[in-house]
């Protein structure tokens, strides 16, 4: 069935839960929901998160549930509440790993560890998609926040390069950068870009287009990048049209795998 929505339960603490921090948390994950739908489809329209149902229990529980709106009939609302699955999915990978997940970037896990942090009369918060039933519940414990903290950590720096979309650009007027967001569709998640008002233009001029990217990464303990100083840029086309395939490049060196195919020469390879 369908997912319907994303439902949000917030335990009270000892004392009562602050007004501020509990519009924050819901501002947090409807920005995350935005941030991990722009991820997984880079051109398209964005639905509007309403709330659907609020409840405060008496076990001191609040209880609400957030579903999506579309402002355009060009993109089915089920396709548009794949966020909701991504997000619980997330935080379920966060408590186990601490590797930036599937669709998230490291913006997206920042705003999972100020919701696993509990402060101002919120003890603890959990989310689950919802369709007719609750789904399995995702808890932001202890154990995702750590894990969210470590997966930013930057823990080496190399220069390299980053191919993706371009998604996002904005700016930081008292450091005199700007901002910029690369989605990866390799590894499916989005890499954070800072980059100087020299190279403003071409940024411009690549918005929402494939792009690859030069200069100083950061990547944390698993590997994954997290950030680049971007001091160069190209665009890239659209698609693969046009590209060498394969089976073409491994046709430079015909002998490279010994007669063997791909799957079974890194296997090979693995298991030596």
């Amino acid at each position: 069935m369908t997912t319907t929505g994303l439902e949000v339960r917030l335990r009270e603490g000892r004392e009562r839960a602050a007004v501020h921090r509990f519009t924050k948390t819901l501002d947090d994950l409807v920005l995350a929901l935005r941030e991990i739908d722009k991820s997984y489809l880079t051109h398209g329209s964005r639905p509007t998160w309403v709330i659907a149902g609020l409840n405060h229990e008496s076990s001191g529980d609040m209880i609400v549930r957030l579903e999506a709106r579309s402002p355009s009939r060009t993109r089915p609302l089920e396709d548009m509440l794949l966020s909701v699955e991504a997000l619980v999915d997330g935080v379920n990978s966060l408590g186990s790993l601490p590797e930036v997940p599937r669709f998230y970037s490291p913006e997206t896990v920042g705003r999972i560890t100020r919701i696993a942090t509990p402060s101002e009369g919120f003890a603890e918060v959990s989310v689950a998609s919802y369709n007719g039933k609750i789904n399995s519940r995702a808890v932001l414990t202890s154990e995702v926040r750590q894990n969210a903290e470590l997966a930013l950590q930057g823990k080496e720096v190399s220069y390299g390069s980053i191919s993706g979309t371009l998604d996002t650009v904005s700016s930081a007027p008292a450091r005199n950068i700007l901002r910029a967001r690369i989605y990866d569709e390799q590894t499916q998640r989005a890499v954070a870009g800072v980059v100087s008002q020299d190279l403003s233009e071409s940024l411009r001029q690549h918005w929402n287009h494939r792009v690859l990217v030069g200069g100083l990464i950061t990547r944390n303990g698993r590997g994954q990048a997290l950030k680049i100083e971007i001091d160069q840029l190209e665009r890239l086309p659209e698609n693969d049209l046009g590209m060498p395939s394969p089976a073409e490049l491994l046709g430079i060196a015909p002998t490279w795998l010994n007669g063997e195919n791909v799957d079974d020469y890194m296997g090979s390879i693995r298991g030596a």
